[in-house]
């Protein structure tokens, strides 16, 4: 293993010679600030370029250490927890104009996902994402809120358009 270059402790947000509870901290940090779903950086990187700086995090950790890095928290321990069913979707999709919000559950379910995988994927409480497939007009934020989560919730689901299924919701539910 070639020895800690400067570079890996800056990598890590650290001054040179930080003590080992300092490191793993730090490596606690940084990992959490490139992990999936991480606000910070959800805009800013792909998943590959995700996965490519936690590797350079752990790198730069054995170089400075000398060990293996701790996993990570978000990596699973045994056997993952099983998720619960989702509802199959049936019959056609729903029209966009008339059934925005049917139209986002109709393609969640059709990708497998529970409201709370979602809510997990996207960081929108599971309550709000409800009120969006309802169209609950009477629970929803302002209208800018309601586009910036509607546009969040079609691109995690890899929905085409994202931003025309945005205004159509918008259309249909006249939020003021």
């Amino acid at each position: 293993m070639s020895p800690a270059r400067y570079e890996d402790w800056k990598l890590l947000d650290l001054e040179p010679g930080a003590d080992l509870a300092e490191i793993n901290t730090a490596l606690r940090l940084r990992r959490a600030l490139y992990q999936s779903g991480s606000l910070a950086t959800y805009n800013l990187l792909d998943d590959d370029e995700r996965r490519a700086m936690l590797e350079r995090i752990d790198e730069a950790y054995r170089r400075v250490t000398g060990h293996e890095p701790p996993p990570s928290s978000s990596q699973p321990r045994g056997e993952p927890a099983a998720a619960p069913p989702v509802e199959e979707p049936s019959g056609p999709a729903p029209d966009p104009r008339t059934e925005p919000g049917a139209l986002l559950a109709f393609h969640r379910r059709c990708r497998g996902l529970s409201i709370g995988q979602l809510s997990a994927e996207t960081k929108i409480r599971v309550a709000l994402l409800q009120q969006l497939e309802s169209e609950n007009t009477d629970e929803l934020p302002e209208a800018v809120f309601v586009r910036g989560h509607v546009l969040t919730y079609a691109r995690a689901l890899g929905m085409d358009n994202p931003n025309e299924i945005a205004a159509l919701y918008l259309a249909k539910v006249k939020l003021d």
